[in-house]
């Protein structure tokens, strides 16, 4: 795994253009979410590949935190569905790549 994949996966939560980061100020961008969703696809692991930390870290708070968008989801008139669209297609991602308990 490379620093560039570090790099695609901060861009995801940067502040002005990340995917996570305009959802949490009530913005839907599809073409950021697509952005992420590309990353994820990408990333191709198996059992003995040792994944780094950092990486680990932003997987596994995707989906955390797009279900505490929850509440501003509602607010801000994003369409629920293609909300959870989004959340469960990231989180398809992540258990292909991370594994399910």
């Amino acid at each position: 795994m490379s620093t560039s994949l570090i790099s695609d996966l901060e861009s995801c939560w940067d502040w002005e253009s990340g995917f996570f980061a305009k959802l949490r100020r009530g913005q839907w961008d599809v073409s950021a979410l697509e952005h992420v969703l590309n990353i994820l696809s990408a990333i191709d692991v198996n059992d003995s590949t040792a994944i780094p930390r950092r990486v680990v870290s932003m997987l596994w708070y995707m989906p955390l935190f797009m279900s505490w968008q929850n509440e501003q989801v509602s607010e801000s008139g994003i369409d629920r569905q293609s909300f959870e669209l989004a959340a469960n297609r990231i989180q398809e991602q992540i258990e292909r790549i991370l594994g399910v308990p």
